[in-house]
Protein backbone atom coordinates (compact mmCIF):
# COMPACT_ATOMS: atom_id res chain seq x y z
CA UNK A 1 0.00 0.00 0.00
CA UNK A 2 2.89 2.71 0.76
CA UNK A 3 4.42 1.64 -2.33
CA UNK A 4 1.83 1.86 -4.68
CA UNK A 5 0.83 5.55 -2.80
CA UNK A 6 4.46 6.76 -2.90
CA UNK A 7 5.08 5.83 -7.04
CA UNK A 8 1.47 7.26 -7.44
CA UNK A 9 2.87 10.85 -6.21
CA UNK A 10 5.59 10.75 -8.51
CA UNK A 11 4.14 9.83 -11.71
CA UNK A 12 1.74 12.85 -11.03
CA UNK A 13 4.37 14.46 -10.43
CA UNK A 14 6.18 13.33 -13.61
CA UNK A 15 3.68 13.01 -16.22
CA UNK A 16 1.72 15.94 -16.91
CA UNK A 17 2.31 17.08 -20.20
CA UNK A 18 3.69 20.98 -18.83
CA UNK A 19 6.34 19.12 -16.71
CA UNK A 20 9.31 20.56 -19.33
CA UNK A 21 7.13 24.05 -19.31
CA UNK A 22 7.70 24.35 -15.89
CA UNK A 23 11.33 23.54 -16.32
CA UNK A 24 11.20 26.17 -18.72
CA UNK A 25 9.85 28.37 -16.68
CA UNK A 26 12.01 27.97 -13.47
CA UNK A 27 14.67 28.66 -15.48
CA UNK A 28 13.24 32.09 -16.42
CA UNK A 29 13.40 32.89 -12.56
CA UNK A 30 17.03 33.64 -13.24
CA UNK A 31 16.28 36.98 -15.35
CA UNK A 32 14.08 38.18 -12.54
CA UNK A 33 16.05 40.81 -10.27
CA UNK A 34 13.30 40.25 -7.17
CA UNK A 35 13.89 36.61 -7.49
CA UNK A 36 17.44 36.65 -7.50
CA UNK A 37 17.35 39.08 -4.19
CA UNK A 38 15.16 36.28 -2.58
CA UNK A 39 17.50 33.57 -3.93
CA UNK A 40 20.43 35.47 -2.28
CA UNK A 41 18.57 35.83 1.01
CA UNK A 42 17.48 31.93 1.15
CA UNK A 43 21.05 30.77 0.53
CA UNK A 44 22.63 33.04 3.05
CA UNK A 45 20.16 31.55 5.47
CA UNK A 46 20.73 28.33 4.36
CA UNK A 47 24.50 28.84 5.16
CA UNK A 48 23.61 30.68 8.52
CA UNK A 49 21.48 27.37 9.60
CA UNK A 50 24.57 25.17 8.34
CA UNK A 51 26.99 26.60 10.77
CA UNK A 52 24.28 27.03 13.50
CA UNK A 53 22.15 24.06 13.83
CA UNK A 54 24.66 21.09 12.07
CA UNK A 55 25.07 18.53 14.77
CA UNK A 56 27.51 15.77 13.77
CA UNK A 57 26.81 12.37 15.13
CA UNK A 58 29.53 10.62 13.15
CA UNK A 59 31.34 10.26 10.49
CA UNK A 60 28.69 9.61 8.39
CA UNK A 61 25.32 10.87 10.51
CA UNK A 62 24.81 14.57 10.50
CA UNK A 63 21.53 16.31 11.24
CA UNK A 64 21.25 19.70 10.02
CA UNK A 65 18.16 22.20 9.08
CA UNK A 66 19.31 23.33 6.22
CA UNK A 67 16.30 21.86 4.63
CA UNK A 68 13.92 24.78 5.22
CA UNK A 69 15.15 27.32 2.72
CA UNK A 70 16.21 24.74 0.43
CA UNK A 71 12.04 23.63 -0.39
CA UNK A 72 10.70 26.87 0.04
CA UNK A 73 13.81 28.38 -2.38
CA UNK A 74 12.35 25.07 -4.62
CA UNK A 75 8.69 26.03 -3.94
CA UNK A 76 9.01 29.69 -5.26
CA UNK A 77 11.88 28.77 -8.00
CA UNK A 78 11.31 25.61 -9.26
CA UNK A 79 13.90 23.09 -10.21
CA UNK A 80 16.43 25.00 -11.95
CA UNK A 81 16.94 27.37 -9.41
CA UNK A 82 17.08 25.14 -6.74
CA UNK A 83 19.94 22.86 -8.25
CA UNK A 84 22.04 26.20 -8.78
CA UNK A 85 21.75 27.12 -5.06
CA UNK A 86 22.05 23.82 -3.97
CA UNK A 87 25.89 23.11 -5.70
CA UNK A 88 26.36 26.98 -4.77
CA UNK A 89 25.38 26.71 -1.26
CA UNK A 90 27.50 23.46 -0.84
CA UNK A 91 30.35 24.77 -2.37
CA UNK A 92 30.33 28.28 -0.34
CA UNK A 93 30.05 26.50 2.73
CA UNK A 94 33.16 24.34 1.88
CA UNK A 95 35.52 27.52 0.91
CA UNK A 96 34.08 29.37 3.78
CA UNK A 97 34.48 26.72 6.38
CA UNK A 98 36.24 23.41 5.19
CA UNK A 99 35.40 19.95 7.06
CA UNK A 100 37.49 17.94 5.63
CA UNK A 101 39.02 17.33 1.65
CA UNK A 102 36.71 18.92 -1.02
CA UNK A 103 34.72 15.82 -2.53
CA UNK A 104 32.02 16.74 -5.81
CA UNK A 105 30.04 13.98 -5.22
CA UNK A 106 28.33 16.08 -2.14
CA UNK A 107 28.16 19.09 -4.41
CA UNK A 108 26.18 16.93 -6.62
CA UNK A 109 23.67 16.11 -3.93
CA UNK A 110 22.74 18.92 -3.26
CA UNK A 111 22.19 19.98 -6.72
CA UNK A 112 20.26 16.49 -7.14
CA UNK A 113 17.90 17.28 -3.91
CA UNK A 114 16.84 20.48 -5.26
CA UNK A 115 16.20 19.94 -8.58
CA UNK A 116 14.04 16.81 -7.36
CA UNK A 117 12.34 19.71 -4.56
CA UNK A 118 11.58 22.10 -7.56
CA UNK A 119 9.87 19.77 -9.79
CA UNK A 120 7.44 18.57 -6.75
CA UNK A 121 6.44 21.63 -5.81
CA UNK A 122 7.20 24.52 -7.99
CA UNK A 123 4.00 25.94 -9.25
CA UNK A 124 1.71 23.93 -7.15
CA UNK A 125 -1.70 25.22 -6.29
CA UNK A 126 -1.89 22.79 -3.15
CA UNK A 127 0.80 21.49 -1.18
CA UNK A 128 -0.39 18.73 0.71
CA UNK A 129 1.58 16.14 2.86
CA UNK A 130 1.39 13.33 0.29
CA UNK A 131 3.47 16.07 -1.83
CA UNK A 132 5.94 16.42 0.46
CA UNK A 133 6.02 13.07 1.82
CA UNK A 134 6.66 12.10 -1.78
CA UNK A 135 9.94 14.62 -2.22
CA UNK A 136 11.52 13.78 0.79
CA UNK A 137 11.14 10.28 0.17
CA UNK A 138 12.45 10.46 -2.87
CA UNK A 139 15.53 12.40 -1.47
CA UNK A 140 16.16 10.30 1.08
CA UNK A 141 16.06 6.99 -1.02
CA UNK A 142 18.08 8.65 -4.16
CA UNK A 143 20.17 11.26 -2.60
CA UNK A 144 20.74 10.84 1.38
CA UNK A 145 21.06 6.66 1.12
CA UNK A 146 21.84 5.83 -2.10
CA UNK A 147 24.39 8.85 -3.69
CA UNK A 148 25.55 10.07 -0.38
CA UNK A 149 26.66 6.27 1.30
CA UNK A 150 28.60 5.61 -1.93
CA UNK A 151 30.23 8.85 -1.70
CA UNK A 152 31.78 8.41 1.77
CA UNK A 153 32.39 4.75 1.06
CA UNK A 154 34.42 6.00 -2.01
CA UNK A 155 36.14 8.61 -0.13
CA UNK A 156 37.22 6.91 3.44
CA UNK A 157 36.60 3.10 1.90
CA UNK A 158 38.39 3.60 -0.91
CA UNK A 159 41.78 5.59 0.19
CA UNK A 160 43.62 4.89 -3.24
CA UNK A 161 41.58 5.94 -6.09
CA UNK A 162 44.52 4.37 -8.77
CA UNK A 163 42.46 1.11 -7.34
CA UNK A 164 39.99 1.42 -9.40
CA UNK A 165 42.23 1.78 -12.74
CA UNK A 166 45.07 -0.37 -11.62
CA UNK A 167 42.57 -3.29 -9.40
CA UNK A 168 39.38 -2.54 -9.56
CA UNK A 169 38.16 -5.62 -7.67
CA UNK A 170 39.98 -5.06 -4.82
CA UNK A 171 38.83 -1.32 -5.13
CA UNK A 172 34.65 -2.32 -5.48
CA UNK A 173 35.14 -4.50 -2.32
CA UNK A 174 36.42 -2.05 -0.33
CA UNK A 175 33.86 0.26 -1.22
CA UNK A 176 31.05 -2.74 -0.57
CA UNK A 177 32.95 -3.13 2.73
CA UNK A 178 32.75 0.55 3.60
CA UNK A 179 29.06 0.70 2.20
CA UNK A 180 27.59 -2.24 4.16
CA UNK A 181 28.99 -0.96 7.40
CA UNK A 182 27.84 2.93 7.35
CA UNK A 183 24.40 1.88 5.63
CA UNK A 184 22.47 0.64 8.81
CA UNK A 185 23.69 3.90 10.40
CA UNK A 186 22.64 6.16 8.05
CA UNK A 187 19.06 4.20 7.27
CA UNK A 188 18.14 4.89 10.76
CA UNK A 189 19.27 8.44 10.86
CA UNK A 190 17.22 9.18 7.25
CA UNK A 191 14.19 7.07 9.51
CA UNK A 192 14.10 9.68 12.29
CA UNK A 193 14.65 12.68 10.21
CA UNK A 194 12.45 11.54 7.97
CA UNK A 195 9.22 12.14 9.87
CA UNK A 196 10.58 15.15 11.61
CA UNK A 197 11.49 16.78 8.31
CA UNK A 198 8.04 15.58 7.22
CA UNK A 199 6.43 18.06 10.21
CA UNK A 200 8.49 20.70 9.41
CA UNK A 201 8.57 21.03 5.77
CA UNK A 202 4.94 20.73 5.93
CA UNK A 203 4.60 23.68 8.42
CA UNK A 204 7.43 25.98 6.92
CA UNK A 205 6.04 25.33 3.05
CA UNK A 206 2.14 26.46 4.66
CA UNK A 207 3.68 29.48 6.47
CA UNK A 208 5.28 30.71 3.43
CA UNK A 209 2.26 30.54 1.19
CA UNK A 210 0.12 32.26 3.79
CA UNK A 211 2.34 35.65 3.73
CA UNK A 212 1.09 38.14 1.37
CA UNK A 213 4.84 39.42 0.89
CA UNK A 214 5.54 36.19 -0.41
CA UNK A 215 2.82 35.18 -2.84
CA UNK A 216 4.74 36.85 -6.04
CA UNK A 217 7.15 34.44 -5.62
CA UNK A 218 4.94 31.55 -5.58
CA UNK A 219 3.38 31.46 -9.49
CA UNK A 220 0.33 29.50 -10.15
CA UNK A 221 -0.72 29.46 -6.50
CA UNK A 222 -3.97 30.38 -5.06
CA UNK A 223 -4.52 33.10 -3.02
CA UNK A 224 -5.02 31.63 0.62
CA UNK A 225 -7.37 32.33 3.37
CA UNK A 226 -5.64 34.40 5.21
CA UNK A 227 -3.78 35.94 2.12
CA UNK A 228 -6.93 37.05 1.39
CA UNK A 229 -7.96 38.32 4.54
CA UNK A 230 -4.76 40.36 4.91
CA UNK A 231 -5.20 41.91 1.34
CA UNK A 232 -9.24 42.98 2.15
CA UNK A 233 -8.50 44.55 5.54
CA UNK A 234 -5.38 46.69 4.00
CA UNK A 235 -7.73 47.82 1.37
CA UNK A 236 -10.82 48.26 3.83
CA UNK A 237 -8.45 50.13 5.71
CA UNK A 238 -7.18 52.53 2.94
CA UNK A 239 -10.63 53.20 2.11
CA UNK A 240 -11.40 54.66 5.84
CA UNK A 241 -8.22 56.46 5.73
CA UNK A 242 -9.35 58.20 2.42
Amino acid sequence: MTETVFFSVIATNTSKGDFFMRIKESAKEFGKTKSLVAMAMLLALRLALGYVTNIQITESIKIGFTIFPTTIACMMFGPIPGAVMGGAADLIGFFLKPTGPFFPGYTLDSMVAGFIYGCFFYRKKHLNPLHVAGALATVTVVVNLCMTTSWISIQYGVRDFSLFFNDSAAAWESFAAKFSAIFAGRFLKNAIMLPINLVGVCFCLTAVREIPLFRPFINDGDVSTLGTLYLETKKNRGKAEK
